[in-house]
């Protein structure tokens, strides 16, 4: 039986009114259609959508709305002092052991003066389970925070690495400095002290396994080694010092100096800043450069141009708020420097912000670094960790090792806050409360007791106090933590160079990190978990990947929120817009096309 034209007509149109050409639509198969198929695939498996351009609603029609605390909605700013999205916890946001992707665009000015903060955060810190994922920059020991931005991923379900043996970057020095930096991709290393003075003041980088290159002599003259290393406004910069407390006031030092490093083993000279000989911390405030030390005067000081250097604060050197500068940090938009009080600097006041424990007699401040949002600062003599509750106010938490003395370096790594301290060159998590870990004693004979400090009910001699060790700096390179080890003086006339003057790492659940910086703007960025790898692109390129791992050791699963900027580190500072969270891993090309939005 034939159709009549009449019949053939009419169906002609039901199929053109079905198939919507009508209208003027093409046909199955044309550009629009393909279009529309690919965007199809590109929202298969996503479970959350938040665009924060005008609310923080889940537009993957799953349901997660978000709650908005103090974001500006209208387009995506987060302050970086307590503004976050909270999205409560549901079964959908369990990626389990599963392949997951976070895909989002951030905005970061050209000057950040704050910790750059957490991006995404699923993470119960009490389990150890969950992600994380964040925006910092290296501040290794005793330095500030440089000002490019390195993006960090990782998982966890309460997994702890070995640490391996990164080798010794001087062949003859006992002591790495307070200076783990990472810079362009690579880890740079500074050294204090050996036993010829042609050694004195080298900074190293780190080529993988054991292997470290000689960036050169900083400088000439009698400082006998490099402290801080910072990078500030896309240079590596170098503070020579001289940090051997115990001969530093009556050696024939001279006073430290700053270099910037122009490549290969060349360091240019950009002045003295002060009559200081132990230039101890770095940071970069508001598009300048400030150093701080003593002992000759107590105080910061300020690059104002080529070579010149400016008095920003001179501390007092007695009484109840003096402070000989040892570490800085910048936090909620102020430089913060300590030892043993605190002061906080705006740009134009500086402000005493307390002492941050109990006001021994020989209370000395160490390290800073900002966890779960807040300025945290590490100690002497009791080695303990204090929160800054703002004003003068402080609040202890707990002591980073059991019989530690010193806390010289805190870092947040993969979810969890840790510290470096003397004598047993000791590396402890914090683990909620009081309650502080230990990881790892580098330098540890056994039987061997270290005589506490004397006014810690000990009478340590000379050679008891000369054998304390100390972990000098942590800070994340390649998705691990690294840790460096000195002795506790600097001097190779006071301990050997066998554990001391050697760089360790190791890693916590699984990690990656890209260490070359994002620069201002917007930026896209993407992290990938398929079967046993972590991923991370920006701008739609692959950038990092971890290393291999059993897929069914990672079940990251737990019932707290996620939450878009803010985690263990801090608040975020900038804009977030477009944040996408899928249970499924996305290929390459998909991430190409959502950078490209």
């Amino acid at each position: 039986m034939t159709m009549s034209r009449f019949g053939l007509k009419l169906a002609t149109v039901v199929m053109a009114f079905v198939s919507g050409t009508a209208f003027g639509e093409p046909p199955p198969g044309g550009p629009a259609a393909g279009a529309v198929a690919k965007e199809r695939r590109l929202d298969a498996g996503l479970v959350g959508h938040w665009k924060l351009q005008g609310d923080c609603r889940d537009h993957s029609g799953k349901g997660n709305h978000g709650v908005n605390h103090g974001v500006k909605l209208e387009d995506g700013t987060f302050d970086g002092i307590g503004a976050y999205i909270e999205v409560p916890a549901h079964p959908l946001l369990n990626m389990g052991m599963g392949d997951f992707a976070i895909s989002a665009r951030i905005h970061t000015e050209a000057e950040v003066n704050d910790i750059l903060g957490d991006v995404l955060d699923r993470y119960d810190p009490d389990l150890r389970r969950g992600i994380t994922l964040s925006l910092k920059s290296s501040a290794g020991g005793y330095q500030s925070q440089g000002t490019d931005r390195h993006v960090f991923f990782g998982i966890d379900n309460a997994k702890t690495g070995d640490w391996i043996d990164c080798g010794r970057p001087s062949r003859t020095s006992n002591y790495v400095s307070n200076s783990l930096t990472a810079f362009q991709g690579k880890l740079y290393a500074a050294t204090m002290d050996a036993k010829d003075e042609r050694d004195w003041r080298h900074v190293f980088r780190y080529e993988g396994q054991d292997r470290w290159t000689d960036c050169g002599q900083v400088g000439t003259g009698q400082s006998t080694g490099v402290g801080p290393l910072i990078v500030h406004q896309g240079h590596l910069y170098a503070v020579t010092t001289t940090y051997d407390w115990t001969r530093v006031r009556t050696g024939p030092y001279e006073p430290g100096r700053v270099y910037r490093y122009a490549g290969g083993t060349t360091w240019v000279d950009c002045g003295q800043p002060s009559d200081d000989r132990t230039l101890n911390c770095a940071a970069s405030y508001k598009g300048k450069l400030y150093v701080g030390g003593g002992p000759q005067t107590w105080g910061v000081f300020a690059l104002e141009g080529e070579n010149r250097w400016r008095e920003s604060k001179i501390f007092p050197m007695s009484g109840p708020q003096k402070c000989f500068p040892h570490t800085m940090c910048c936090y909620n938009g102020r430089l913060y420097v300590g030892w043993p009080s605190v002061y906080a600097f705006d740009g134009r006041e500086w402000v005493y912000a307390g002492v941050p424990s109990e006001p021994e007699r020989t209370l000395q401040t160490h390290s800073m670094a900002v966890y779960r949002g807040q300025l945290c600062a590490g100690t002497w003599p009791l080695a303990k960790v204090s929160r800054y509750l703002g004003g003068e106010k402080w609040q202890e938490f707990g002591r980073v090792g059991e019989d530690g003395t010193e806390v010289n370096s805190l870092v947040v790594y993969n979810g969890k806050l840790y510290g470096g301290s003397i004598p047993r060159a000791e590396v402890c998590r914090h683990d909620g409360d009081e309650r502080w870990t230990s990881l790892k004693r580098f330098y540890s004979p056994p039987g061997w007791e270290p005589v506490p400090p004397a006014d810690n009910g000990g009478r340590p001699t000379r050679e008891q106090v000369a054998e304390w060790s100390r972990v000098t700096s942590l800070t994340i390179h390649d998705g691990r933590l690294f840790a460096s080890i000195g002795s506790c003086t600097s001097s190779v006339l006071d301990a050997p160079a066998d554990v001391r003057g050697r760089v360790y790492s190791m890693e916590a659940g699984k990690c990656v990190s890209s260490e070359n910086d994002l620069g201002p703007g917007w930026k896209h960025i993407a992290a990938i978990r398929e079967k046993g790898l972590l991923k991370l692109f920006v701008d739609g390129k692959l950038v990092a990947k971890s290393s291999a791992f059993n897929p069914a050791e990672y079940d990251i699963s737990n019932d707290r929120q996620l939450r878009i900027g803010f985690g263990q580190t801090d608040y975020f500072c900038g804009k977030i817009a477009d944040v996408r969270l899928y249970n499924r891993a996305l290929a390459d090309a998909e991430i190409a096309k959502l950078a490209a939005k």
